[in-house]
């Protein structure tokens, strides 16, 4: 019985190992990864009918990072449900709107063809994004540091200035990018607007999401995706970058769609 347990355990990990990408193709798949990030369907289908084999790997693409030594796997059509966080809205400015209107069309394209490539017609995300918390401005969840601390000093510290502790936590859980207990916490009346740096009222939880959302839009998502429909891929990429801005664009965004609802409670 054992012998058969164990069997099977080396058949998984065997099959496991066949879906990593070689470097070589790791290396090709760059280009789906750039189809995929800007929504370019017609790029992904040519991809996908002249290299089959890297195709059927796509859930497995290897990530460079820059804090952690070797690569991390990522499924490429997570990029399509960042995109659909990102352009779903219309409060952006007047001048920006075209561009949004146009990557949205171009995502529910993308959402219809992964729809139709799974036979799954309510695909979603199936990751959460504090598992690539090394990429963005998220706090490690599973960092026993990380879990009692707010903005970077103990939550201990904090306590002895009279704050509460419920507030301190919502802050921290929203930095680690825990939507569940996040929500929990709001439920219970935690505070978003409690500034926790003296003379600073911007160090509240509320106005650390929204100025991120700023920032990474502004600065780096919109800026990129204009360049793309000027310059296409005749441009250099850092991919490792370019996922870094998506990723925190989309879970900022997220959690910003979280929070407004408790905004409008209160």
């Amino acid at each position: 019985m054992r012998n058969i347990k164990r069997s099977g355990i080396i058949k998984s990990m065997i099959n496991q190992l066949k879906k990593i990408p070689t470097e070589t193709e790791n290396e090709i798949m760059r280009d789906l990864f750039l189809a995929v990030y800007f929504n370019d369907l017609d790029k992904v289908v040519d991809f996908k009918v002249k290299y089959p084999e890297v195709y059927s790997k796509k859930d497995s693409f290897q990530l460079d990072s820059f804090w952690i030594e070797g690569k991390k796997t990522f499924d490429l059509k997570n990029l399509t449900f960042f995109n659909q966080t990102i352009w779903k809205d219309d409060d952006w400015i007047e001048e920006t709107m075209p561009l949004v209107r146009r990557n949205r069309q171009r995502t529910e394209k993308m959402l219809d063809f992964w729809s139709t490539e799974f036979g799954n017609k309510n695909i979603k995300r199936e990751i959460e994004y504090n598992q690539y918390c090394e990429y963005f401005f998220c706090a490690d969840p599973n960092d026993p540091e990380a879990n009692e601390e707010v903005i970077f000093d103990p939550i201990s510290d904090y306590l002895k200035k009279g704050f509460r502790e419920i507030d301190l936590r919502l802050y921290n859980r929203i930095s680690c990018f825990d939507f569940a207990e996040t929500k929990r916490l709001l439920e219970q009346g935690a505070k978003l607007d409690v500034n926790f740096d003296e003379g600073d009222e911007s160090s509240n939880a509320l106005s650390l999401v929204g100025s991120e959302c700023v920032v990474l839009a502004s600065c780096e998502v919109i800026p990129a995706f204009k360049r793309f429909e000027v310059k296409g891929y005749n441009q250099c990429f850092s991919i490792t970058q370019i996922f870094r801005d998506l990723l925190g664009l989309a879970a900022f965004e997220d959690m910003y769609d979280l929070l407004e609802k408790y905004i409008e409670k209160g």
